[in-house]
């Protein structure tokens, strides 16, 4: 890989404001890597940990950690605020490529790390540890953006609009349809993480002049915001269905508690990582209108 090549596709999207800040390069590179690391995570926990709810609200502070994160470079890139010593840059070298995308999702993963090491991971896993070392070190982060914020009309509207339509869609699917998502309890958090992706996105675009990103989103939203988020929550149900009518299928051919529980597990770790996928950059836009 030539240097000119990471220089274009790499630095000069983390670097130059007049270009996208993800092409289809990068893009798929980065989707390569969470899948590798996504692999890794489930051989490496498989054995130790049930990818459940209670997991999924012992990762919730994490969330908040790396989208707290991005906000707050999103104020240090803008001019809003200077933080001494943290300046956006390319080099691994310099602090700030820690604040910033993407370096700032693997300060986010080390952190998980540390929370799983002192949760017990290694022995006997306890959530509530792993959720009050998250929370610990989120509130600072999180409480310095909530300061920042100049527009909480918009943010305290948002959230209200995605949890009456992300709720909505819940309830139609699962009272006028044959599929009971709600059996499922990490179906709700895909359905909301999508929702509050795709409602704040369209909600920001619409009406507060923000830009989208990533190459495939802008596609969609080029047409309508709106069709983006109506997408978003298609997907997120068809996303669900799918893989309960799979472990539905499998779970019928298997006549061993031991197998079914290793299927359970799987599925609900792909379900986790989508649920992780949607409230991460969902909630980085929900802030950003905190924020303008």
């Amino acid at each position: 890989m030539s240097l000119d090549f990471v220089q274009e596709y790499f630095i000069k999207p983390i670097m130059s404001p007049e270009i996208q800040g993800y092409n289809m390069v990068n893009t798929l590179t980065y989707i390569a890597l969470l899948v590798i690391a996504c692999t890794i995570i489930y051989f490496a926990l498989r054995k130790r940990i049930s990818f459940d709810e209670k997991f999924f609200f012992s990762l919730i502070p994490y969330i908040l950690i790396g989208i707290s994160l991005r906000v707050l470079m999103h104020q240090i890139e803008a001019g809003l605020i200077v933080i001494e010593g943290i300046t956006k840059t390319a080099n691994p070298l310099e602090i700030g490529f820690w604040f910033f995308t993407p370096g700032v999702w693997i300060t986010t993963f080390v952190l998980v790390i540390i929370g799983l090491l002192i949760a017990g991971v290694l022995t006997k896993f306890d959530y509530r540890k792993m959720l009050i070392f998250g929370t610990i070190i989120a509130l600072p982060i999180v409480a310095f953006n909530l300061i920042q914020f100049n527009n909480w009309l918009a943010f305290i509207a948002a959230i209200i609009i995605i949890l009456a339509i992300s709720g909505t869609t819940l309830f139609l699917v699962n009272k006028f349809t044959n599929y009971k998502i709600l059996r499922e309890p990490l179906n709700k958090f895909i359905v909301i993480g999508q929702g509050i992706d795709g409602i704040a996105s369209a909600i920001a675009i619409s009406f507060f002049g923000f830009s989208e990103q990533h190459v495939v989103s802008s596609a969609v939203i080029n047409i309508h915001p709106a069709l983006f988020a109506l997408i978003k929550l298609i997907l997120a149900v068809l996303i669900c269905w799918s893989l309960d009518d799979y472990m539905k299928e499998k779970l019928s051919k298997l006549n061993s508690p031991g197998k079914t529980i290793q299927l359970k597990n799987k599925i609900d770790f792909i379900k986790l990582i989508i649920a992780i996928l949607g409230f991460a950059t969902g909630l980085a836009s929900l802030f950003k209108l905190g924020i303008i």
